[in-house]
């Protein structure tokens, strides 16, 4: 493994300052680790998605999350779930992303996908959708293993703290897995 410290963006699918999923990405983001170093991007400035404004060169929010992702080695994205899909918000900043109009920066990112719902399914539905559009962008998105955070307003108490132990762990465990793909893909051919 390299000695590099690894760049990672880290995006929230809510907009919600105190979102359950924003909770674990400052989690995440404050984890003390020897190979990654994880900032949050947060999507509240993206505007919505229009080729017609995109014709004439990306908007500066828009410009700003595209390096963001280009100078990263990898993308974590923690997502809630609305009406069993991903939230708007999201979906509108992948687009912003992969449009190849001005440059689709996805395309050979190192991406891993998890989420949570005060749901039981911990927005599954959501993941899946967040993992085909990636896909389709030529991301190359962790698949294994999967990271569902159900109850997730159990697990965060009323200061908008992550109190539970066995979701520390995974949330860790999840960045060993993720560090671990980044440097697989890095080293391919």
């Amino acid at each position: 493994m390299s000695n590099r410290k690894r760049k990672v963006v880290g995006i929230s699918g809510s907009l919600r300052k105190d979102s359950y999923n924003r909770v674990l990405l400052r989690a995440m983001a404050q984890e003390q680790r020897e190979d990654m170093d994880v900032s949050i991007f947060n999507l509240k400035h993206i505007p919505l998605f229009n080729a017609d404004i995109e014709v004439n060169g990306d908007p500066e929010a828009v410009e700003d999350f595209k390096e963001a992702i280009r100078e990263a080695d990898g993308l974590l994205i923690v997502t809630p779930e609305y009406s069993h899909g991903m939230p708007g918000v999201l979906k509108n900043a992948l687009d912003w992303a992969s449009s190849m109009t001005n440059e689709n920066v996805m395309d050979g990112k190192p991406a891993f996908v998890l989420g949570a719902s005060p749901a039981k399914l911990g927005a599954a539905f959501s993941q899946a959708q967040v993992k085909q559009s990636l896909a389709a962008a030529g991301a190359l998105v962790l698949q294994q293993p999967e990271l569902y955070i159900g109850q997730v307003n159990k697990k965060v108490d009323d200061a908008g703290t992550l109190t539970d132990e066995d979701t520390k762990s995974a949330l860790q465990q999840s960045l060993d897995d993720f560090s671990s793909w980044i440097e697989t893909m890095s080293s391919r051919p």
